[in-house]
């Protein structure tokens, strides 16, 4: 028997879907769940013989993929961003920032390893189609992705991991280390109060399967519409009641949340064109304070994700290549 602590997973990006570069880069993933795994479809057969019984069944469809749960911290999910994005980090007056909404998503293999049963799963032509944050006033600030791969085997018995990276040992990040939470440039923090939010990115992807292919699970994800939300819960306040008339005028808003750990390696989340779609506001009973369940949704324009880190970036990936040069044996490098 095995359990989720005898569990790894590895990601690594594909050069082309489904193809590893010769020397890929493995990185270890910080999860709290994960649901990876393959998933069939069957169907019984409606054939009709001599006897009761039933006939069988076909297998008519299978998927590849799932959700991994995760506690955020300071670059250890930059991976999902860039997949979830479809673009990279670049540097902008010395800070790095990420637009979402790239015209075509990374793929990435993930090696899922069960090393006290050494049961090996491997997914490849893995795209991130969605990716969620959830904070509040109390607890940890913790988000999801939702995988789909168009390729997956688990009879191999040995991982093809090569020394991958050593995992962040960043904080995780909880309510306390939200530093700013602004809704059309107010500061909601003595003005509208807000409660939790989510943010959920997601690039409605749809699979197709082809005949031919021997394949049931689909061969190609394609990229839809990206949807940007946020979700936030706010006090009903003197500043807040006058954002409840967008939901009709279709006035755009804008938001900010930014997040930073005591080592000072800060993200902050920009939305610069936000309709209101829903004010939620609040029943009234004898006890409960009024809120704004506030339902907005980024159009137009790609929402921004800007990093700053206490250890700049061309230095982060200087100490990662020194330490691939000083961890991998020749004799290795034509197995990576």
């Amino acid at each position: 028997m095995s359990k989720g602590t005898d569990v790894s997973i590895y990601i690594a990006e594909e050069q082309t879907a489904n193809i590893l570069p010769t020397t890929p880069i493995w990185h270890t993933v910080r999860r709290t769940s994960d649901s990876l795994k393959r998933t069939v479809s069957v169907s019984e057969s409606d054939e009709i013989l001599d006897t009761r019984f039933e006939q069988g069944s076909t297998a008519d469809s299978a998927e590849a993929g799932g959700s991994i749960e995760f506690e955020f911290s300071a670059q250890s999910q930059d991976l999902f961003f860039e997949g979830v994005a479809g673009n990279k980090f670049t540097v902008v007056d010395g800070l790095d920032v990420l637009e979402i909404g790239g015209d075509e998503l990374a793929t990435f293999t993930i090696v899922k390893h069960d090393r006290k049963l050494n049961y090996i799963e491997i997914l490849t032509g893995a795209r991130i189609g969605e990716l969620s944050i959830t904070g509040s006033t109390e607890g940890k600030i913790t988000g999801s992705v939702t995988i789909n791969a168009t390729s997956y085997d688990d009879q191999a018995t040995v991982s093809p991991v090569v020394n991958p990276l050593p995992t962040t040992e960043t904080k995780v990040l909880s309510s306390v280390d939200v530093n700013t939470f602004k809704l059309n440039d107010v500061n909601t923090v003595g003005t509208a109060c807000a409660e939790e939010f989510t943010l959920t990115i997601s690039n409605n992807l749809t699979g197709k399967g082809c005949l031919g292919s021997q394949s049931l699970i689909a061969n190609r994800f394609s990229e839809g519409r990206v949807t940007v939300t946020l979700n936030t819960t706010v006090a009903l306040t003197t500043t807040s009641k006058q954002w409840i008339p967008y939901v009709i005028s279709r006035e755009t808003m804008t938001a900010q949340i930014g997040l930073e750990d005591k080592n000072q390696n800060g993200y902050i989340f920009n939305f610069t064109k936000l309709e209101l779609n829903n004010d939620g506001i609040s029943d009234t009973n004898a006890t409960d304070d009024r809120t704004l369940a506030l339902e907005l949704k980024h159009i137009r324009e790609p929402m921004t994700i800007t990093r700053a880190l206490s250890m700049p970036i061309t230095q982060a990936a200087a100490a990662r290549m020194d330490y691939l040069a000083n961890t991998v044996l020749p004799e290795t490098l034509g197995n990576l």
